[in-house]
């Protein structure tokens, strides 16, 4: 007898499982109901007894109804009812649905919801697009095993793991930060509920040892968020040019006074601008100023870019166990300072998210034992907020482990490659870099939208950033490129685009 159980009932489907090939994804969630025992299911799940050679599972109603894993895709016909193109489903394009500005923002909102896992494909208000957009650049939102690895943390853990970090914690929680200290050489980390409240808790802890702060006009949202936290006329941040040397060291030359000690904020990764902030250059200016700090958020960089995926960083040639340290990580016990090749003279500081390209959700900070623990002590974050979910974490631990193997960044520097190559063949201006993100300014506002609403028609989404600083007036379209994407999709796009754009 097979014991099989429903980890989600309320958006879920009947499904009949036989000699019927429901494709990869659903054998990754049969496995794991296969492998479960009796013995380690919770009293209350309710169990479903078939017989050995026939069986039916409740599952996601994305495993059955999406077309995502199904590389073959008819084109998207339309035709135009009340100025707003519909497909020939009956289907209104999603792109169409916000351009038309109909209904109100939570019926477009829900319009426009996903229907499954953000992949290389995905559909959206019943149709099927291939994806250029978001973050998820390794693909394991959409991985079996990390689904898999969410559907049995809930059935063994439940949801929330209901109390503080300061009480207890479920297992999972303490994975993912055993997972990135040995990815990354640390001794100790702190996982919370998301990369915006981990630069939180790293500009706070971190307050009482700098003077001035100053911050790259183009920073992500949730780090001018948590400077406004800091109190103190002094700590109002001063902006410099995106990614620029040469004005921050004019900003500090002009603004800092004798013996003030800077903090010096930025993204590794700019992941609206598709630019890599010059942390080489930070860190020599730096150490002209004593007790001089820099920190950085590396959401978009970890993951991605250094040999091994670890990011910024190590892109830089810096020891990512060197980072989150305290003066007393510099001291033995007989107070002479340890000799330490990866010493630099600049504090520096990192946090990021394990919810790009891990697949994974939250925010983490990995530094010293002393570190980790003073952070800890004097953050609010850790007495008084609950640790992320239980099933969260656990899906998060697997597409860290997966990502460690390296196989699945080796096919995203491909694709970013080919992608990147084949937009040059188009004609278009393509940054030299890494990343797997592409930023194109194309003639005015309304020229990019009218090319992201063709595209959508034809059935690809990209992104269209109306303003963001860095950016020009006109805004810009964004494509972003996954390990999941094959060739014939990255071609698709490329030359789509390229008729589209008239190159």
């Amino acid at each position: 007898m097979l014991k099989l159980v429903c980890c989600y009932p309320s958006r879920c489907c009947l499904g009949v499982v036989g000699d019927v090939d429901l494709g990869w994804r659903a054998k990754g969630v049969i496995k794991l109901f296969a492998n479960f025992g009796s013995k380690s299911l919770p009293a209350f799940t309710n169990i479903i007894f078939v017989q050995k050679s026939f069986f039916i599972l409740l599952m996601f109603n994305y495993f059955f109804n999406s077309s995502s894993s199904d590389k073959s895709r008819q084109p998207n016909k339309s035709f135009t009812q009340n100025g707003v193109e519909i497909g020939d489903d009956g289907v209104v394009s999603c792109v169409d649905i916000l351009d038309s500005g109909s209904g109100i923002q939570s019926e477009i909102e829900e319009t426009l919801s996903f229907e499954g896992p953000p992949d290389s494909m995905i559909t959206v208000a019943g149709r099927v697009y291939l994806y250029f957009a978001g973050n998820g650049y390794l693909g394991l939102q959409a991985a079996p095993e990390v689904i898999s690895a969410t559907c049995e943390a809930v059935l063994r853990y439940g949801i929330g793991t209901g109390t503080v970090r300061t009480a207890f914690t479920s297992p999972p929680v303490f994975q993912v930060e055993r997972l990135v200290n040995k990815l990354l050489g640390t001794d100790r980390s702190f996982y919370t509920v998301s990369g915006y409240v981990a630069n939180q808790i790293l500009v706070e802890s971190l307050e009482g040892t700098f003077d001035r702060i100053f911050i790259d006009e183009s920073s992500h949202y949730s780090l001018f968020d948590a400077v406004k936290r800091i109190r103190g006329s002094r700590c109002r941040p001063i902006t410099f040019s995106h990614g620029s040397p040469d004005d921050l060291r004019e900003k500090l030359e002009g603004n800092l006074q004798i013996k003030e000690k800077p903090l010096v904020i930025t993204d590794g990764v700019f992941s609206l601008l598709g630019t890599i902030a010059p942390i080489s250059d930070y860190v020599g200016l730096l150490a002209n100023y004593d007790g001089a700090s820099l920190l950085v958020d590396d959401a978009h960089g970890f993951g991605v870019i250094g040999d091994k995926g670890l990011g910024t960083l190590e892109y830089f040639n810096i020891n990512p166990a060197s980072v989150n340290r305290t003066i007393q990580d510099s001291i033995d016990n007989f107070n002479f300072c340890n000799e330490n090749t990866d010493e630099i003279a600049t504090n520096i500081y990192q946090a990021f998210s394990l919810g790009k390209a891990v697949g994974g959700s939250g925010g983490i900070i990995a530094g010293s034992e002393t570190f980790v623990q003073q952070l800890k002590d004097k953050t609010t974050v850790y007495h008084g907020a609950s640790a992320p979910a239980s099933p969260i974490a656990a899906a998060t631990a697997m597409a860290l482990s997966i990502a460690a193997k390296g196989i699945l960044r080796k096919k995203l520097m491909s694709n970013t490659e080919l992608l990147k190559s084949k937009l040059r063949g188009q004609g278009f201006e393509i940054k030299d870099n890494l990343l797997p993100i592409v930023i194109l300014t194309l003639g005015s506002a309304m020229n990019m939208r009218r090319i992201q609403k063709e595209l959508s028609n034809r059935g690809i989404l990209v992104s269209y950033l109306p303003r963001y600083p860095g950016l020009g007036s006109q805004g810009a379209l964004r494509i972003a490129v996954f390990a999941t994407h094959t060739p014939e999709m990255i071609l698709e796009l490329t030359e789509t685009l390229g008729k589209i754009a008239g190159n």
